[in-house]
């Protein structure tokens, strides 16, 4: 099943994201409202689990920046980091420091799934599903839509 697919069924599942506003909006919009911060709200790691990675910092996959209101969209920026790269034992590949910034596909109490841009490759976007495990803490998956790449992570709040 395509990410496109997966990503609709997921958003029905988890009644998805309200239409976008811009993170300045949203901020604006929470403070006007007194709205308190959605469960996913704040910074993530996220951190690759695979044997061949033996530090923290090789295994440092995803920063996310979350921003959620208990009843709004939920906008996300992001930036990857070495465990991105397949080989982890290999030179940093080009995606490491890649940027991007979106709207979530699916959210709620207990799972938020988004799309990244990270390959050049637009026909070939990641779909990132994270489940939340205990109060700060998540695992995810981090899956390419040709489905070349599959990553287990672990998510923790910074």
């Amino acid at each position: 099943m395509r990410h496109a697919a997966r990503a609709a069924a997921l958003a029905a599942l988890l009644a998805g994201p309200a239409a976008g506003q811009s993170a300045g909006a949203l901020a604006a919009a929470e403070r006007a409202r007194g709205t308190a911060a959605g469960p996913w709200n704040g910074n993530w790691s996220l951190l690759r689990d695979d044997p061949r990675i033996r530090t923290r910092a090789g295994a440092a996959t995803l920063r996310l920046h979350v921003i959620q209101d208990a009843a709004g969209p939920v906008e996300l920026q992001w930036t990857a980091d070495r465990g991105i790269c397949e080989d982890p034992n290999a030179a940093p590949c080009e995606w490491v420091s890649a940027r991007g910034r979106g709207l979530a596909v699916a959210a709620g109490p207990g799972a938020l799934a988004v799309l990244l841009r990270i390959s050049a490759d637009p026909d070939d976007p990641f779909l990132l599903v994270l489940e939340r495990s205990a109060e700060g803490r998540a695992t995810a998956r981090l899956v390419s839509e040709k489905g070349g790449i599959a990553y287990r992570l672990d998510a923790e709040r910074e």
